[in-house]
């Protein structure tokens, strides 16, 4: 039986009937202030702050920020008449610290991250629970605070040990790996021995690795943890896999790595944005259309399905879609940097340089480790014909990545605009091209090709299909046969032939060919030319007198005009 009207909304607040409790408390509330002795000061707070959870529930955020603010002023003014520390447990247990975290929780949906901030830092720090230490975080690190944010992390595994994203997220901002360990493996006591963290170095190990941008050490770690069994089938796991092959540049095995995550979780989001981008790289699109539907079936709040939608717009040459759901993916999430970069492709695809360049910077300070941004800053300072800057940029790409063959190749690729910085360029490609780095072969071979080093290049290329066989090689390598010539015809022929095997689309092999035909007619026309030419040099001669009659001569002369005519056309 309900005995007042508060316990009533406390049944409605309990049985989860929040547009009920919403209504009800407009009513209490007009009620309340006819009556002061219906609820005593406690109940009053009580009241107001079911109110607001009720809007919170119901994401109407202005309203329950207003109604907290309330729920706040009642309880100072209970403070104030009682005298006491804490709320009574008659009518419930909320405490300012919980009331405070969910007015940040308003503030964040509203847009406004320095309110959020400021109602959290009101909270005593020794009353900062877990939660606020986390949400905290998470807030100074958007707005670009990393000190605060480090010291809020440490706060949530210092708390909760075994908090991995905070783990993950020092490790993001540079937190030594040793330091992240001892801070971590202090809050588990005796649970070290037990047997149920067997995981755990290895996970460290690898997560540190993928931070320090070691990428082969990361892909080797976690590969163990599968191997050892102990994470065997772990989504977690298989992302950050697939995240250390993406930002290696290692393109298959990224796609393999995490579609085989996306199909044991449907439901993750983490990593599907690297995934939409693969895709997209690899023209793949009924797998990008098929991820993105999907993306969207789970949720709308998380930049994820923007950026998978984004993608498939952009492939399909829709790029004011493109630019319209890479934006809102930015809003979403500030610092997605998959966002920013599709964004800033969209952008540079639409000649909108300077545009395009202020969302490659701002992905470039968030992640200087993705190759990706740093070339879409070469791209626009070439675009604006700013030759300077942009090997300032690609110079900063080799310092950033440590000499990756990515790196190289894009400097070269700036360094070959300037006639005079081939030689340089060549060396950088060279450089790159020993590693098997395609794209630094091509290149090499184009520049060999110009130089006149045309069998320099043949062999190239050949010493590259003995590791790996691609549409591109073998149709680079017919090019160069075709050129040297010498009887290479027909390995020419045979190499276009397994590209477009590789790749029916291969427009280089397909000329190739078509051009290879046409010279062999040429060559069939003309041995025709001087077969007719024998024919009738031989009708024009003085046969021995009584051989052939006059009619016959002249016979002998038609057919060799007619023939002649006849190839001549």
């Amino acid at each position: 039986m309900l005995s007042d009207l508060f316990c009533a909304v406390q049944q409605l607040h309990g049985a989860g009937l929040y547009s009920n409790v919403v209504e009800l408390c407009s009513v209490a509330n007009c009620v309340v202030e006819q009556n002061m002795d219906m609820l005593n000061t406690n109940q009053v707070w009580q009241l107001q702050v079911y109110h607001g959870d009720s809007l919170l529930e119901m994401k109407e955020w202005r309203r329950a920020e207003a109604v907290y603010r309330e729920a706040l002023q009642a309880r100072k003014h209970y403070l104030k008449v009682r005298q006491i520390e804490g709320v009574s447990g008659e009518a419930g247990n909320s405490s300012e610290v919980e009331v405070k975290f969910k007015l940040h929780q308003c503030y964040v949906a509203m847009g406004q991250p320095n309110q959020a901030i400021n109602i959290l830092q009101s909270i005593i720090a020794k009353n900062r629970t877990a939660r606020v230490s986390m949400a905290l975080g998470r807030l100074y690190h958007q707005n670009g605070m990393e000190r605060p944010a480090i010291a809020a992390y440490r706060e949530v595994v210092r708390e909760c040990p075994l908090a991995l994203e905070a783990i993950r997220l020092l490790l993001t901002l540079g937190v030594k790996p040793k330091e992240v360990q001892e801070l971590t493996l202090d809050g588990l006591g005796g649970m070290v021995d037990s047997g149920q963290l067997d995981w755990l170095g290895g996970w460290l190990a690898g997560q540190a690795a993928l931070y320090s941008r070691e990428y082969d050490v990361a892909v080797r770690e976690l590969r163990g943890l599968e191997e050892r069994g102990c994470m065997r089938g772990s989504v977690g796991v298989l992302v950050d896999q697939g995240l250390a092959h993406h930002w290696a540049g290692e393109v298959d095995q990224a796609v393999t790595v995490l579609g085989r995550a996306a199909g044991l979780a449907p439901q993750n989001m983490r990593g599907m944005d690297s995934l939409a981008a693969l895709y997209a790289q690899l023209g793949k699109i009924r797998e990008l259309e098929s991820l993105a539907t999907r993306l969207m079936g789970v949720s709308e709040e998380q930049p994820q399905p923007w950026v998978a939608m984004g993608h498939f717009c952009h492939l399909n040459k829709k790029s004011p879609k493109a630019v319209y759901f890479a934006h809102k993916a930015c809003l979403l999430d500030t610092r997605n940097v998959e966002a920013l970069l599709l964004k800033g492709q969209v952008l540079l695809d639409l000649k909108k340089l300077p545009d395009a360049m202020n969302h490659f910077r701002e992905a470039l300070q968030l992640a200087p480790h993705r190759f990706e941004a740093h070339r879409g800053m070469v791209d626009c300072y070439l675009g604006l014909s700013r030759q300077r800057e942009a090997v300032t940029v690609a110079t900063g790409a080799c310092k950033h990545l440590s000499n990756s063959p990515r790196s190289l190749t894009l400097y070269a690729t700036v360094l070959l605009k300037e006639p005079l910085s081939c030689a340089r360029a060549k060396s950088l490609l060279e450089k790159a091209a020993g590693t098997g780095h395609l794209p630094a072969v091509y290149l090499l071979v184009e520049l060999l090709d110009r130089e006149g080093a045309t069998q320099r290049a043949v062999e190239l290329l050949t010493s590259q299909l003995v590791h790996t066989s691609t549409a591109t090689l073998h149709q680079k390598l017919g090019d160069m046969l075709a050129r040297v010539g010498q009887g290479q015809e027909e390995k020419a022929v045979e190499h276009y032939s397994r590209a477009l095997a590789l790749d029916p689309k291969n427009e280089g092999a397909i000329q190739g060919l078509q051009k290879m035909e046409a010279n062999t007619d040429g060559m069939e026309a003309s041995y025709d030319m001087n077969d007719m030419e024998e024919v009738g040099s031989v009708g024009r001669g003085s046969p021995p007198a009584g051989e052939l009659e006059d009619s016959e001569t002249e016979a002998v002369w038609s057919d060799g005009d007619l023939n002649l005519v006849a190839s001549g056309n």
